[in-house]
């Protein structure tokens, strides 16, 4: 039976007669987090003015989504909420683990709770949960929302609206449609019919300068090898990463350019944010191996094509030594 949010969201606001509801992502939001968040805030806003709606999003979003929240209108989501008073739900889009939920003192603190996401790893938290294993979690955001009501929303208002969040949520955590089943193409193809400027959106996407290339230059410069060229790897310590101011955002795409290149099947980098804290971004197809399965061990998780993992270490030559292992029992065991 297909989710359906308006009858969830209704029931869970009037059963527990509250006022506010506060809708949130996961650390270090992406633009899957960010267009699911944002999206359902639209919707909610214009639907049910009734109730005060207010989004919160982490100010380490992505650089590329940053750009069309930042042009919001009505939201501004790097607040954070002042909840005194207020009688609250809490809505969790596109985080799987609830110690990853940013502003998770409001979601421990709310009256109702519901999750709405697509990883497998998923641990089931929230009153009401819904997962639905996807290319995205604004893919399942899109196809639980009542139509009608989503076209009265994208009416209601400018550019930026619930439509245009959806489809920047897709369009991210599928790499710009390189990741899809026809589900998705469907729920993308629908979300232009009703009026979302694909070139609009597209536009968060194009975030490179000739100073960022230069830095993916020199990062590529020293992947190295594994399990004969199967695999590729990058990895950058904390020294490296303040002597020649290296951030995430310019490694964090590198998995994926190296598991495109003719003869790697699996790319990862290893990058140590703080001291002895290092995270880690796997990209493959999905098929080789599953990237999910991989770090899962280790504490980590996502989709089968694209995982992470946040790791504190003060040996990261083991713990890259042991996702190498990992691989070969992982492809023994096929």
């Amino acid at each position: 039976m297909q989710f359906d949010f308006n009858t969830e969201f209704e029931q869970m606001m009037q059963t527990s007669d509250l006022d506010t509801v506060v809708l949130l992502g996961h650390v270090n939001p992406d633009g899957d987090a960010a267009g699911s968040v944002m999206g359902l805030a639209h919707y909610i806003k214009i639907n049910y003015p009734q109730y005060t709606v207010l989004p919160y999003l982490a100010d380490t979003l992505e650089k590329g989504p940053k750009k069309q929240v930042k042009a919001d209108k009505i939201f501004d989501p790097f607040k954070k909420p002042d909840l005194k008073g207020r009688r609250t739900a809490a809505i969790v889009c596109d985080t799987s683990l609830r110690t990853r939920i940013i502003g998770r003192e409001y979601y421990e603190g709310a009256a109702a709770t519901m999750v709405i996401d697509h990883h497998a790893s998923n641990e089931g938290y929230g009153k009401v949960n819904y997962t639905r294993i996807s290319e995205a979690c604004a893919e399942n955001i899109y196809n639980i929302l009542d139509q009608k009501s989503l076209k009265k929303a994208v009416a209601a208002e400018e550019s930026p609206t619930a439509a245009d969040y959806i489809y920047l949520g897709i369009l991210h955590d599928t790499g710009g449609f390189t990741r899809v089943k026809a589900s998705t193409m469907q729920a993308a193809a629908d979300l232009l019919a009703i009026g979302v400027d694909h070139s609009y959106v597209m536009h968060t996407m194009h975030n490179d300068t000739l100073e960022s290339l230069k830095k993916r230059f020199e990062l590529l410069k020293s992947a190295r090898y594994a399990l004969e060229g199967a695999v590729a790897f990058i990895s950058v310590s904390q020294a490296e990463k303040l002597a020649k101011g290296i951030s995430y955002a310019d490694i964090h795409p590198i998995s994926g350019l190296l598991c495109d290149c003719e003869g790697i099947e699996l790319g990862f980098t290893l990058f140590e944010e703080s001291n002895n804290v290092w995270r880690c971004s796997a990209r493959s197809d999905g098929k080789w191996i599953n990237v999910n399965e991989l770090l899962k061990p280790f504490g980590g998780g996502g989709h089968a094509a694209a995982a992470g993992l946040t790791k504190e270490t003060d040996d990261v030559e083991q713990l890259k030594q042991q996702i190498l292992k990992r691989i070969q029992f992982m492809k023994r065991s096929l």
